[in-house]
């Protein structure tokens, strides 16, 4: 039944990783119901923009007793300066979030800093950094249409899906920002990453106050707002490298709760018995993924070929929902159209299947999308002999120990740090100089090795024993001995072989996010849409909050 088929190795492969879709235990749709249901008020404080749309913007957030800042700088940047690059140095607008209200002072102090982004000097006050470019086209268009009192193509905006896309939002300590230790105590942010999810949300509510502003400027009697339901087809742009691959790696109790709440939500949801009213709505959710498949544009032909996949396995599953409407299915559980998507669709399908069905049932995952943070600490413990942690690797990491480490293919790839912008870079070992700096990501390649050695040792040795001797294997013991209880810790994978696709990984960390609209542009980075078909802030509401998964262009009629 249901526990044997959520297992580590179900989710936590490379590809299977790979496909996976935002859930309302996303970051981005647990902090949109916690700013409504706990009546966060946010409102802005400063607006000194010109008519270029270059300034300052301070947008302040009441939360209980306790206010926050979010300030935002604007300003001229040449063609040649626009890049997506972490290497550049320069955009069109700068954020940070800020622990308390602004006054003069700090925000001069900010304004000297934030622009400047890893350069700059950032205290513990500050909770998020980021930054964003314009998607210039899309921008110039639709300031000339609101200018000449026109409302743009919602086609036109599809194609590309944002005003600003953002190059990276930092928190949790990274170039001495808050890390999350503090900001969980600290302030109202107590869930992972739901401070970054804010500093977005607003940042998506600026792009737009910032293109209507500049129409406005530019023809003062003519120009209007956004249409409220084209508006709302916008997202904010993210644009994702291999920056945020190794935390994967680096945080397995953190992933191993993130997907043990998702399985738990996905366990309680599908020993249920299949309901008419439910299995309709089920129905439309499911087309309505459908519909969001046949409109995402992407230029790379890898996610081409995969939602064209998609879109056939996701038609032949619908079909066989299909054939269970109307019926008495009092016999059967959710379980049972799940297996069929499994044993029938692609991995992108069969994700597609679970999310939506978890849309169904809200309580079953609410109050789990509020618990998605861990105690990270790891420790050896020493009088586990070496037989027991010998049968301990046998048993967990199996995967690990199936890989051919002889074979160059298996040993190809190597992860290291960039000196100039301390961001992770990924090298080919046989080709490329710098493998002596590689980072220890290779998990698979560091248990198989430790397990071959203590091979050849006495295993009736205590780890402690054992570790005065070779105290050079202390990582590796006590990753191994940590993560016995946490099945979905790992990724059960080779990241080392030349056929890894990074891609994967940065797909899994973006869908708990919340991000959409996958358009990679290469097997390193990509770019997304975070909020895409989200309500803002005037149209919030309790029948809305929630609703806006896989929009679609007609969504909002």
């Amino acid at each position: 039944m249901l526990q044997q088929s959520i297992n580590s190795a179900d989710v936590m492969t490379l590809d299977k990783m790979g496909s996976r879709y935002p859930s309302r235990l996303s970051f981005s749709r647990s902090m949109l119901r916690r700013l409504l249901f706990d009546n966060w008020k946010i409102s802005k404080s400063k607006f000194d923009l010109d008519y270029d749309g270059y300034g300052t913007a301070v947008y302040e957030i009441a939360i209980n007793k306790n206010t926050y800042s979010l300030v935002c700088f604007s300003q001229h940047l040449d063609s040649a300066d626009r890049s997506d690059r972490v290497i550049a140095e320069k955009w069109d607008t700068a954020y940070a979030l800020i622990n308390g209200k602004l006054d003069e002072n700090e925000l001069n102090r900010l304004r000297n800093n934030v622009p400047l982004q890893e350069s700059g000097r950032n205290s513990s006050k500050e909770l998020v950094l980021s930054r964003a470019n314009k998607s210039v086209r899309l921008f110039e268009y639709v300031v000339n249409c609101l200018s000449s009192g026109d409302q743009p193509d919602i086609k036109e905006i599809n194609k590309v899906g944002y005003l600003l896309r953002t190059t990276a939002v930092y928190g949790s300590g990274k170039f001495g920002l808050s890390d999350f230790a503090n900001t969980k105590e600290a302030t109202d942010f107590n869930q992972p990453f739901r401070a970054e999810m804010l500093a977005v949300y607003i940042i998506r509510e600026f792009s737009l106050e910032l293109v209507e502003h500049v129409a406005r400027k530019k023809n003062p009697n003519k120009a209007v707002k956004l249409d409220d339901k084209i508006r709302q087809h916008l997202g904010i742009g993210n644009s994702t490298g291999l920056g945020m691959a190794p935390f994967i790696i680096k945080h397995p109790k953190l992933i191993n709760k993130w997907m043990s709440q998702y399985t738990e939500s996905l366990k309680q949801v599908m020993n249920k018995i299949l309901d008419q009213k439910k299995l309709s709505n089920y129905s439309q959710l499911l087309k309505k993924a459908l519909q969001y498949l046949q409109e995402v544009t992407t230029f790379d032909e890898y996610q081409i070929k995969k939602n064209t996949k998609s879109v056939k396995d996701l038609e032949k599953f619908i079909e066989h929902v299909k054939k269970f409407t109307n019926k008495n299915n009092a016999d059967l559980q959710w379980i049972d159209l799940i297996n069929f998507a499994n044993n029938n669709c692609n991995y992108d399908t069969q994700e597609i299947a679970k999310v939506q069905l978890l849309e169904l049932y809200p309580e079953d995952s609410e109050s789990l999308a509020e618990d998605m943070s861990d105690n990270e600490e790891m420790q050896i413990n020493e009088s586990q002999t070496l037989n027991e942690l010998n049968k301990l690797i046998k048993n967990e990491y199996s995967w690990a120990l199936k890989v051919n480490f002889a074979d160059k293919n298996s040993d190809f790839l190597f992860w290291y740090i960039s000196a100039a912008k301390l961001e992770p870079r990924l090298g080919e070992r046989y080709n490329e100089d710098g493998s002596e700096l590689e980072q220890n990501l290779g998990v698979a390649k560091m248990v198989k090795n430790f397990h071959s050695i203590i091979q050849k040792e006495n295993l009736n040795l205590s780890v402690a024993e054992y570790l005065l001797q070779k105290p050079e294997y202390r990582g590796i013991i006590r990753r191994i001995q940590s993560l016995e209880k946490y099945p979905f810790a790992e990724v059960q994978d080779n990241i080392l072989s030349k056929d890894t696709i990074p891609l994967n990984m940065l797909r899994f960390k973006l869908s708990f996010f919340g991000a959409n609209r996958y358009d990679p542009k290469s097997d390193k980075w990509l770019r997304v849409s975070f909020f895409s078909g989200a309500p803002f802030l005037s149209n919030l509401s309790k029948q809305n909050v929630d609703s806006w998964g896989f929009a679609t262009m007609n969504s909002y009629y």
